[in-house]
């Protein structure tokens, strides 16, 4: 019972520290956006506040990883 609590308690931690995504890709916009932020350059540019990942690569998708990690 000790141990279920535990986890219990480790599990709602968890959930309530995990960032939430506030960048998404949204029709017609070039990079993931927040969709709150309010924006200075036309949504076809990279906004350096409003737009992921940081570096501005238009379409990023991270490498996916496989078994053997290659």
């Amino acid at each position: 019972m000790r141990s279920l609590c535990s986890a219990l308690t480790l599990c709602i931690a968890i959930a309530l520290c995990a960032p939430s995504a506030t960048y998404v890709s949204l029709p017609g916009y070039a990079f993931k956006t927040n969709p709150k932020c309010l924006r200075h350059v036309p949504k076809t540019k990279f906004d350096r506040r409003c737009d992921q990942p940081r570096l501005g690569f238009k379409d990023f998708t991270p490498p996916l990883v496989t078994v053997l990690g290659i």
